[in-house]
């Protein structure tokens, strides 16, 4: 099962305004580097070609996750770790790999939303949310 996320939260831009302590720069930054990871980590996952790899993958995509604020992310990413870490069938592995690979583009939707607004940072203090 996937797990839902208690506020369905793509992105919390309040927390990452909090994380960057409000400079703009800095939010740039770590946007940048968080879709690197974003771009690098979910194919590691999915590979399964090593066991500890894909756990090690998952549990960075977590951290990484909850830097910004990703709280869905974050807790699919947790999920896949526990459930890699387990040995858990096939099936739910996949199953959690499509929830993950749908909740990494709606963040980098999220992040290009950011990317494009323009005025004071952040652009709208309420978080991003599911539709």
């Amino acid at each position: 099962m996937v797990p839902a996320a208690p506020d369905a939260r793509i992105l919390d831009v309040a927390h990452l305004h909090r994380q960057t302590f409000g400079d703009r720069a800095l939010k740039r930054e770590v946007l940048a580097l968080f879709e690197q990871q974003c771009l690098r980590l979910p194919p590691l996952i999915a590979a399964g070609k090593n066991p500890n790899e894909s756990v090690d993958a998952a549990h960075t995509l977590k951290g990484a996750a909850r830097a910004v604020g990703a709280w869905r992310l974050a807790l699919l990413a947790e999920a896949l770790e526990t459930a890699l870490g387990e040995g858990r069938p096939a099936e739910t592995l996949e199953r959690l790999n499509r929830a993950l690979e749908q909740a990494v583009a709606a963040v980098r939707g999220a992040v290009a939303e950011l990317r494009s607004a323009r005025g004071p940072w952040p652009p709208d203090l309420s978080p991003i949310r599911d539709a």
